[in-house]
């Protein structure tokens, strides 16, 4: 049987999809001036889902993250550069990548599956100049990058003989294929199944699509729980044929077919990482045979779960490399490789034998607080460069990691495994602070998911691992204006709810007798580092304030539940507040706050100006207000409506302090609006102008920004997986 007809669904499909939206370059909105966009170095921090090398062209290569959008190599800069910054905050969903595919013929093209979490319909995106631009067709369905099995693939898959042939292997709407270059999709009605498998209540689906390359015939493998889970087509996706059901309580995350006529396959009882696998196996299929015969690696590591990810070198048939998945040893996942088709392996590490070691000198928090860093986990990204049998790949549930010694893996000479994210940043950024600084006070503060937070001495070098933050989940974090060597956070950890250094953050004190059994909660440090004010979140949600880090505690009077507490950043005495929209100041340290008269909306978020007493900024999620005498009168710009508010350092002497938000233009008399983004004003909000364009979006922004206080035009924003992303001037 051949493709069916098209019904009238799948034509209309069709059809949408050739509208051009999203990502390109041709749209009307661009900056008012110009500017180069990079990250605050961290290195990943999140994770690394695929790995895709181009077979035809040499160092090009492509990387995908759950929440963080995809990145190509630039040989040039010898960094990843992300290629995916195009999607805004309306279109968030798309910064997770399901799946992305390099053409092996015109090594220029690069398609792309983007789509965070299933419940949102996602977006197939193709490009012609290696992801500069792109052209977007929206699905019918949507697509996973975050959700269980996002390790799985690739479901993208380029025909090596007739290029203009692309396949999708999606979750829940079985397989789809292309035959022009990406411009238009259809599903292919002939395929038998759509996968039975599901995970946290999302479908598996389709994992991956394979060439063979010496016959060109197209295989895929499908979840299900059966064990019929590979599948075949001899001509073009017409007509598929089931392989035996051989694999029974496993499935094939990942396959890889060499030109020997061996597909090989890892396998697990589940598609991680979410839900662990407690089993699997490595398999060969002879495609000729169709034998399946067992090659797991049987080495004394200790290993129990399943594989997740495996690659065959491109310049040996008989050479693969394989990794364990669910491995939680102090170790990480262990890495296998084969020289002989699978008949005996060697690894990283065994019970007695270490053949490794790690260098992340280029960022030494991964060491986690270890004399070592790990191997990683939640490992299922790894890829061998074609161009060099030395050189394998490999993501983490943190970063990137390669090795250029791989061939001494069995020998004396340990295999080196480095850090290689240069230029990735997945962080889900919560806020940060960037006080002034010199060399010898760290340039920003900073909180986030998952990491927790770092003291960042050199914005543009990963932090070691004294000043990662290592106690919980962040909540908030606060420095002195006059000491920027004084810091405070507060965690959701019960034995670690506030923390503060007097060092820059080489060394964090917490404090151990808190007025109340709670965590977390926000927190205001006074412009000296010498007083703390502390909402716990509880709930009474009662702030206090400590004069002494924690040895005495005293109730803030005046105000209650509710309040949001800033420090004046200049006088060390003078707090401010909003409770239940009325404005707060306190002039004795925080011990009684007075209603100033003042009248703010209740989800105003308060910033101190660095360089003046008693000028506070309000962002009120439209409007701006802002007081020059403490809050005893305000005024309202009319010229822009902001969502986030900070400040960075002036233009020219005796000047005001620059201002940025996080908002719009489209205001009432403004003709000419440019919309969301990133705006700046030299001139105390009289006027701006917009710092981004629409190819620069960043994907799902928090709600925090601020300036470098010593660099002029520097600003720093918070993103949901695009870390925190850093704007200067272009020179």
């Amino acid at each position: 049987m051949g493709i069916k007809k098209i019904s009238a669904f799948a034509a209309a499909v069709a059809l949408s999809m050739t509208v051009l939206g999203g990502c390109s370059n041709d749209k009307k909105d661009a900056a008012a001036v110009k500017y180069d966009w990079s990250n605050v170095a961290i290195g990943g921090g999140g994770y690394i889902t695929g790995i895709v090398y181009n077979p035809t062209q040499e160092g090009l290569a492509y990387v995908r993250t759950d929440i963080g959008g995809a990145y190509r190599f630039d040989t040039d800069k010898d960094k990843w550069v992300p290629i995916t910054d195009c999607f805004g905050g309306d279109e968030w969903n798309l910064i997770g990548i399901e799946s992305i595919a390099t053409d092996p013929v015109e090594p220029k093209r690069v398609y792309a599956a983007c789509g965070t979490y299933m419940g949102e319909n996602g977006a197939l995106i193709a490009s012609d100049d290696y992801g500069e631009t792109w052209t977007r067709f929206d699905l019918p369905f949507g697509c996973g990058g975050n959700n269980s099995g996002r390790g799985v693939g690739e479901r993208l898959r380029v025909d090596p003989v007739d290029n203009s042939n692309i396949y999708f292997g999606s979750r829940n709407s079985g397989l789809w294929k292309s035959e022009d270059y990406g411009k238009t999709w259809a599903q292919v009605e002939s395929f038998p199944v759509k996968g039975d498998y599901s995970q946290e209540g999302n479908s598996i689906g389709i994992m991956w699509v394979q060439f063979d390359p010496s016959t060109n015939d197209v295989y895929a493998g499908a979840a299900m729980t059966n064990g019929e889970c590979i599948y075949k087509s001899c001509d073009g996706g017409e007509t598929w044929e089931t392989l035996p059901a051989n694999i029974a309580g496993y499935y094939p995350l990942q396959a890889e077919i060499s030109p020997n006529g061996k597909m090989y396959m890892a396998c697990s009882d589940t598609a991680g990482p979410n839900v662990d696998p407690k089993n699997g196996a490595v398999y060969e299929l002879d495609l000729e045979t169709q034998e399946f015969t067992d090659i797991t690696p049987s080495l004394d590591d200790g290993r129990y779960g399943g594989f997740g990810g495996i690659t065959l070198d491109a310049q040996d048939d008989d050479t693969i490399v394989v990794t364990s998945l669910s491995f939680w040893d102090d170790k990480g996942h262990n890495i296998y490789r084969s020289t002989d088709g699978g008949e005996s392996w060697d690894a990283l590490y065994t019970k007695t034998e270490k053949n490794y070691q790690m260098d992340v000198s280029e960022a030494e928090w991964l060491t986690w607080g270890r004399d070592e860093a790990s191997i990683g986990w939640w490992t299922a990204a790894v890829a061998l460069d074609p161009f060099n049998s030395d050189k394998v790949s490999y993501g983490t549930g943190a970063t990137l990691y390669s090795t250029e010694n791989l061939t001494d893996l069995g020998s004396e000479t340990p295999v080196t495994i480095k850090f290689d994210a240069k230029g990735i940043e997945e962080t889900a950024v919560y806020n940060m602070v960037a006080p002034p600084y010199d060399e010898n006070s760290p340039q920003m503060y900073s909180i986030m998911g998952d990491l927790t937070g770092f003291s960042h001495l050199d914005v543009e070098k990963s932090p070691d691992d004294a000043h990662f933050f290592k106690n919980g989940d962040a909540q908030s974090v606060d420095c002195a204006w006059l000491d920027g060597n004084c810091a405070v956070y507060t965690s959701d950890s019960k034995k670690a709810a506030l923390n503060y250094t007097t060092d820059g953050g080489a060394v964090w004190n917490t404090i151990t007798r808190l007025p109340e059994k709670s965590e977390g909660g926000s927190v205001a440090m006074s412009a000296d580092g010498k007083t703390i004010i502390w909402k716990p979140a509880s709930i009474s949600g009662k702030p206090y304030v400590t004069p002494d880090y924690g040895e005495n505690w005293y109730y803030c009077e005046g105000i209650s539940y509710g309040a949001k507490v800033i420090a004046d950043r200049v006088n060390p005495k003078t707090f401010y507040a909003t409770c239940e929209g009325t404005f707060y100041i306190s002039t004795d340290g925080g011990y009684h706050f007075e209603p100033t008269g003042a009248i703010l909306t209740d989800n105003s978020v308060l910033t101190a100006v660095g360089d003046k007493e008693g000028h506070v900024w309000a962002a009120t999620g439209g409007s701006i207000m802002y007081t020059e005498d403490g809050g005893k009168n305000f005024t309202v710009l009319k010229t822009i409506n902001a969502k986030a508010l900070g400040f960075g350092a002036l233009e020219k002497e005796g000047g005001y302090m620059t201002i940025y938000v996080m908002g719009n233009d489209n205001v009432s008399g403004n003709d000419t609006p440019h919309g969301d983004g990133i705006y700046r004003s030299t001139d105390k909000g009289k006027t701006w102008v917009r710092l981004n364009d629409d190819n620069h979006l960043f994907g799902n922004l928090t709600y925090s920004i601020t300036g470098d206080s010593e660099v002029f035009g520097r600003v720093y924003f918070a993103t949901n997986g695009r870390g925190i992303v850093m704007g200067d001037v272009a020179k």
